[in-house]
């Protein structure tokens, strides 16, 4: 019962998290073009934004694994509420550099530490499974109302009050943290992790195809989320429009995540349903280039929202089953960190595929760039099966690993029938 009752606090404290964050997600493109900036200047805010990140996710990781995931949780939430106060009061284009970069390091900061707790709050196997298809679905909720709240406060009441709201849906999410009990801390090894640590865990098979999963899933989305608002504002789409396709995207995503265990049975387990979830999202980019009609381009966001929706969670699920507790924020910290080289590099990656041939261009290339990737993907799955787990030499200690099965010890009377001499 405390577990559950743990497990619907960060649930809906992580909901409120998201949308503040999906709310930046879209502020940041469409107020960087009313200050003047163009199609490469976003995308290098985008990517300036990861930097950091890339670099911190492994010692977050190793920060959760020793000082708590709630209390990491707690940190990340008011840091990004202080990050999206500047902007509230004075917005201006260096502020919201500043702020973006703050913000995405305090998104990495509790998203670690949420990740690492529901680990904590879920059984092995399908129990994990079902946590994270719970808590995925929370921040999927978040994505689903974040770029519509953003749109709507844009157009109505502008970039100040749109960035308040932000800070407000923030501080709610580190007030609904408070009543909880639960810190998630476990025993760690007294070997030093970090990048040691980074080393071999990119040596587990299982874990290397959630890291190829995950960073490609979430190169789609950032090219998406950077230049489908500009690409839509240049076409004098109101922002509010915008934010409702985004909304429509992370809706799809809402409507599979309850439903993870039992379409990752459907499809013939993790490994193959990750291959299906790039291709998925490879669609969605590509149908984003076809000039056709509103409701033609909500139907490929809701394809790319199925995709993205089953790969996050699935991935994570991959990576902290092959864990031990204790090295569990490093391992989520290793797959953020393929995240976020993946988040830094994309905006810049085709930028000026964008100036020269157009927008509809940089999608397509996006979207075959994708494909490749799960054609990759497809061929590591069908090499062989999953090898042992990743967990380290402490794992005994730490209760990490497969747990090893004790066989019990022949009765006396079959020993005595096996030692007893045959018969001349």
């Amino acid at each position: 019962m405390t577990q559950r009752r743990e497990l619907t606090l960060l649930c809906l404290a992580t909901s409120m998290a998201v949308l503040g964050y999906t709310m930046l997600g879209l502020l940041a493109p469409l107020v960087a073009l009313r200050f003047g900036a163009g199609p490469v200047a976003v995308g290098v805010l985008v990517s300036s934004g990861f930097v950091l990140p890339l670099v911190l996710a492994v010692p977050v990781g190793t920060w959760v694994d020793r000082w708590g995931p709630r209390r990491m949780v707690r940190l990340g939430f008011a840091l990004f509420a202080a990050a999206a106060l500047p902007m509230a009061l004075a917005p201006a284009w260096p502020t919201l550099i500043v702020a973006f970069v703050i913000a995405n390091v305090a998104h990495l900061i509790y998203i670690v530490g949420c990740q690492a707790l529901v680990a904590s709050l879920g059984e092995a196997g399908t129990g994990r499974e079902a946590a994270y298809g719970w808590w995925s679905t929370s921040t999927a909720v978040g994505q689903a109302g974040g770029p519509l709240v953003g749109g709507v406060a844009l157009d109505m009441l502008g970039v100040e009050a749109g960035f308040a709201i932000m800070a407000i849906a923030m501080g709610l999410a580190l007030a609904l943290t408070l009543p909880m009990r639960v810190s998630g801390l476990v025993e760690t090894t007294p070997a030093r992790l970090e990048w040691a640590t980074a080393r071999r865990l990119l040596g587990d098979r299982t874990i290397g195809l959630a890291l190829l999963t995950s960073s490609t899933a979430l190169w789609a989305l950032t090219v998406q989320v950077t230049f489908l608002p500009v690409h839509l504002e240049l076409l004098a789409v109101p922002a509010t429009s915008i934010g409702a396709l985004l909304s429509l995207r992370a809706l799809a995503a809402v409507v599979i995540r309850p439903w993870m265990p039992r379409m990752v049975a459907a499809l013939g387990g993790r490994e193959r349903t990750v291959v299906l979830t790039l291709l998925a999202m490879s669609a969605g980019l590509i149908g984003v280039a076809i000039d056709g009609t509103w409701w033609l381009l909500a139907a490929f966001m809701v394809v790319f929202g199925v995709g993205f929706g089953l790969s996050q969670p699935v991935s994570m699920v991959m990576v902290a089953d092959r864990v031990a507790p204790g090295e569990r924020g490093a391992a989520l910290g290793v797959r953020l960190t393929g995240n976020r080289f993946a988040q830094l590099t994309a905006p810049v990656a085709l930028a000026l595929v964008a100036e020269r041939a157009g927008l509809p261009w940089l999608f397509v290339l996006h979207g075959l760039l994708v494909l490749a990737a799960a054609l990759v993907l497809n061929a590591l799955v069908r090499r062989g099966p999953p090898n042992r787990p990743a967990a380290s030499p402490h794992a005994s200690r730490t209760g990490g690993g497969a747990p090893q099965r004790e066989v019990p010890p022949p009765p006396r009377s079959e020993l005595r029938r096996r030692t007893k001499p045959a018969p001349r």
